[in-house]
């Protein structure tokens, strides 16, 4: 049950029909040219007590996802004794709040007869999700480069289209990893 709750709860962080945002930091002092090797900071994602945020699938998916991003990229996954860098990511989510323009309307009907003035606003609350990724220094556990992405959520349950968004988001957010500089 918490494993079909996490599900459906990151399907809301991904699937969102509003494009990614993507924002990114890093330390302009690293040299990430001496960069070859990475390891996961956890062998398994901490738990967080939130079932719509603890889940093996969603963990498996993400995991794979960076692990091929990365080594597209020239990186070798290595044990984590011997890596230049760790990976570590997060999913978070964040109530939000929208609002619609205000709409006003003047309508007739024929020869005067009916008419009518309207008016109508829209407010409405969403569930915003946060991916975020960071690559840490291993001698210290300090991140050194972070990559988050963002997107109004919504519920699928659909694994295939699940898989596909973790992907997409996981490309967009190290599409500049590592930075040129």
């Amino acid at each position: 049950m918490k494993r079909n709750l996490f599900l459906l709860g990151f399907a809301v962080l991904l699937t969102g029909c509003s494009s990614l945002t993507v924002t990114r930091d890093y330390n302009v002092s690293t040299d990430f040219t001496q960069l070859k090797t990475f390891a996961w900071q956890h062998e398994k994602q901490p738990e967080t007590g939130n079932p719509q945020i603890d889940n093996d699938l969603i963990d498996e998916r993400v995991r794979t996802a960076v692990e091929r991003e990365l080594r597209a990229k020239g990186f070798q996954m290595t044990d984590k004794g011997s890596a230049d860098f760790w990976v570590s990511y997060f999913i978070e989510y964040k109530q939000r709040i929208s609002g619609s323009s205000v709409s006003f309307g003047v309508g007739g009907g024929r020869y005067g007869r009916y008419s009518g003035v309207g008016y109508d606003t829209g407010i409405s609350d969403y569930e915003e999700g946060y991916l975020t990724i960071d690559i840490l220094n291993p001698a210290d556990e300090k991140n050194f480069w972070r990559g988050v992405g963002r997107r109004r959520a919504y519920e699928s349950s659909n694994p295939a289209r699940i898989t596909k968004i973790v992907n997409a988001s996981v490309a967009a957010i190290l599409a500049k990893y590592p930075p040129e500089k």
